[in-house]
């Protein structure tokens, strides 16, 4: 099948699977007489998983990586190992936009408030922390007491996602 084919088949691009070519991840069976690059079957599925990849987070330099090593048994492992990687860095983000969205709460709140006095946006003290915020900043701050991490602790100092077992 021709560029064009293979575009309308998986949805993306000409000018995406030129640039997939050329960086090696999509491969070209040949040529017609006019020039015209022709995939293979086989195509349909590579891009398939470039774009499940991509949405699953990976990046381009780590899907070639993925691609550039030799079949085998170990490629399981290997995407697993990406994948476990593209995880921890959702959870991270997730923990730091929960922290985030009690700290959005909170201002949300206070600049509700009736009997908040505001000068200039810039120079009043609404958009300072109150007490309780900063201990939970300090607290974000410091990470889990047992493991170091930066998901945000409980009372005892302690967060649920090392596994320790510490309330």
């Amino acid at each position: 099948m021709r560029i064009s084919e293979l575009a309308r088949q998986t949805g993306v691009t000409t000018s995406a699977l030129r640039f997939y070519e050329a960086r090696g991840l999509l491969k070209v069976d040949g040529r017609t007489e006019a020039g015209y690059r022709v995939f293979g079957t086989a195509a349909v599925c590579r891009v398939g998983f470039i774009q499940r990849a991509k949405a699953l987070g990976l990046s381009l330099r780590e899907i070639e990586r993925l691609l550039q090593e030799p079949p085998g048994p170990s490629e399981q492992l290997r995407m697993r190992h990406a994948i476990a990687h593209k995880l921890a860095e959702t959870e991270s983000r997730i923990a730091e936009l929960e922290i985030l969205r009690l700290e959005l709460r909170a201002m949300h709140e206070r600049l509700g408030a009736v009997d908040a006095v505001c000068g200039h946006l810039g120079d009043c003290g609404c958009w300072l922390p109150n007490q309780q915020e900063a201990e939970l900043m300090a607290k974000n701050e410091e990470g889990c007491s047992c493991c170091g991490c930066t998901c945000p602790p409980d009372e005892s100092g302690c967060c649920d996602c090392c596994g320790c077992g510490r309330k």
